[in-house]
C-alpha cells in the first residue's frame, strides 16, 4: 500500500479509533475504487485519503491493518451517514468566519442586450447602477476589505451595458490604495478593442465567462440580441473572444445544452478548435439547462439519459481538443458550497442592496451599502440544507454534497447527476495519481456546482 494523499488530520481526529466489528468488515460507503496499471486506487471522500493498493491488497483488504485504522474498512452494521454528519457538524463549528469581506459580485445593471429564452432573470426589473451608487459601492468595499486584496466579479444583466460604473469603482479603489483583480460573466458582445484594453489595464480583468448556445444560426436565434445593424452576433463574439485571449485574459466558454441543441454543440466544438486551436487561456465546458432550471419534473427519464449521454460525448470531445483542464482531488473536505454560504462574500445590486447570491437580485437582501448592519438571519437562511434523501444513505458523494434550500434545483437528485459526479471524481483520482507518479503539482478539483 502507498499513500498518494494522506487523510485530513482533523477528520481522522473526529472519527477517532476504529470501532469494533462483531459481524465483519466492509468498505465504507464513501470509498471509490479505480483500477490502474500498478494496482487499484481507493479514495475516501470523507477523510480525503487516496491510496494505491496492489491487486492482492484490494482483493483481501482485511489483511491490511491500515485500511481498518484509516476508516476505509468499517463494521458491517455501522451507520456511515451518522459519522459523516458528525464530522461535517464539528468541522463547520471549528471553521472560523472570514474576518473581512473580500469578494464582491457587482451588478452594474440588471439590463441586458440579449434576450435569451432560458434566462432566469427574465421578467425582473431592468435597473442600471448610478454613478453615485458606484462611488458608494467602492467606499463600502474599501471600508470592509481590511486592506486585503479584493476580488471583483462583474455581473448583470450584461455588465458591459453599464461599464462606466466599472471604471468608477476601479478608479476609486485605486485612489484608496486597495489592491484588486476582477473577473466577469458576460455575453461577450461589447468587448471591442478599447474595452479590452481598459479591462486589462484598469479593471485588472483576469478572466471572462462567455456562454455560447450553438453554431452561428442557433446562437443568433437563442441570444436574440437587440441590435438590428446586420452584424452577426456570433461572429462579433468570436472576434471578441480572440481579442481577450490575445490580451492575456483567460476565457471560459460555457456551452448551454438542452435537447434542442445537444448535437449542434459537437459541431460548435469543432468550430472553436478551428478558430482558436489549443489555447492555454481557453477552457470550454458544458452545462445542462434542465439542472439550472430547477430539475424540471416533466422531463422523462429516457430524455434525461439521452441528454446525459450527449453531454458525456461532448465532454470527451472537449478533452480531446485540449479544452478541459485536468484537475486533481481536493485535499480537504469542502464545508461550504459557494460564495452564498461561505462568508466573506457579498453581492452589490444596482440600487445598493447587499445580497449573498447572484441568483437573488430582487429579494433576500442582507443589508445596504448605506448601512453597517447586516441581517445575520438571512445569512443563516442561505446555509440551510435540504433534508437527506433515501439515496443519500449509501451515496459515495454524501460527505461532499451540500444541497442548499435557497437553490431550488438542488431539492432533487437524479441518477444522471450521480453518475456524472462519480465519473468526475474517478477522473480526478486518475489525474492526482498521474501527477504523483510524475512528481508534479496539479490544481485541485473544483467544487461541483449547478450555477
Amino acid at each position: 500500500m502507498q499513500t498518494i494523499l494522506p487523510p485530513s488530520g482533523n477528520t481522522i481526529k473526529i472519527l477517532g479509533k476504529a470501532r469494533s466489528a462483531e459481524h465483519g468488515l466492509r468498505w465504507m460507503h464513501y470509498v471509490l475504487a479505480q483500477p490502474v496499471e500498478d494496482g487499484v486506487l481507493v479514495f475516501h471522500t470523507l477523510t480525503r485519503a487516496l491510496l494505491l493498493l496492489t491487486q492482492e491488497e484490494y482483493t483481501a483488504p482485511d489483511a491490511v491493518a491500515e485500511l481498518r485504522s484509516s476508516w476505509f474498512r468499517v463494521p458491517q452494521e455501522m451507520d456511515d451517514m451518522k459519522y459523516a454528519d458528525q464530522v461535517r457538524f464539528i468541522r463547520r463549528t471549528m471553521q472560523k468566519e472570514p474576518e473581512h469581506t473580500t469578494t464582491y459580485t457587482i451588478f452594474t445593471t440588471t439590463d441586458c442586450n440579449a434576450r435569451c429564452f432560458y434566462c432566469y432573470e427574465m421578467g425582473r426589473s431592468r435597473i442600471p447602477m448610478s454613478n453615485e451608487t458606484a462611488h458608494k459601492a467602492a467606499a463600502y468595499i474599501a471600508a470592509h476589505c481590511g486592506g486585503e486584496k479584493v476580488h471583483l466579479h462583474w455581473f448583470g444583466g450584461e455588465p458591459l451595458f453599464n461599464k462606466q460604473v466599472i471604471d468608477i469603482i476601479c478608479t476609486d479603489l485605486t485612489e484608496k490604495g486597495i489592491v484588486y483583480e476582477s473577473m466577469m460573466i458576460s455575453n461577450g458582445y461589447l468587448f471591442d478593442g478599447a474595452t479590452v484594453e481598459q479591462a486589462v489595464s484598469h479593471w485588472k480583468l483576469k478572466s471572462v465567462q462567455i456562454t455560447l448556445d450553438g453554431t452561428e444560426e442557433i446562437y443568433n436565434r437563442s441570444k436574440a440580441f437587440i441590435y438590428k445593424d446586420g452584424k452577426s452576433p456570433y461572429q462579433v463574439v468570436l472576434a471578441n473572444i480572440r481579442r481577450l485571449l490575445d490580451a492575456g485574459v483567460a476565457v471560459l466558454i460555457r456551452l448551454n445544452m438542452d435537447e434542442h441543441n445537444a448535437d449542434n454543440l459537437m459541431e460548435l466544438a469543432d468550430e472553436l478548435h478551428e478558430q482558436f486551436g489549443e489555447n492555454k487561456k481557453l477552457t470550454v465546458y458544458s452545462h445542462v439547462l434542465y439542472e439550472f432550471l430547477g430539475c424540471k419534473e416533466g422531463i422523462p427519464a429516457d430524455s434525461r439519459n439521452e441528454l446525459y449521454q450527449k453531454q458525456q460525448a461532448l465532454y470527451h470531445k472537449l478533452v480531446t481538443l485540449g479544452y478541459v483542464k485536468k484537475l486533481g482531488l481536493r485535499k480537504d473536505l469542502p464545508l461550504r458550497r459557494c460564495i452564498a454560504d461561505h462568508g466573506g462574500a457579498l453581492t452589490i445590486l444596482p440600487n445598493g442592496e447587499l445580497g449573498l447570491c447572484e441568483q437573488y437580485s430582487e429579494n433576500n437582501f442582507i443589508g445596504h451599502i448605506d448601512s453597517e448592519k447586516l441581517d445575520e438571519s438571512v445569512r443563516q437562511s442561505f446555509r440551510e440544507s435540504w433534508p437527506a434523501l433515501d439515496a443519500c444513505r449509501k451515496c459515495f458523494f454524501y460527505p461532499e454534497c451540500i444541497r442548499l434550500k435557497k437553490c431550488i434545483e438542488q431539492q432533487k437528485c437524479y441518477e444522471q447527476m450521480q453518475i456524472k459526479v462519480r465519473e468526475d471524481t474517478l477522473s480526478a483520482m486518475r489525474n492526482t495519481y498521474e501527477a504523483w507518479l510524475k512528481k508534479e503539482q496539479i490544481s485541485e478539483e473544483e467544487p461541483h456546482s449547478d450555477c
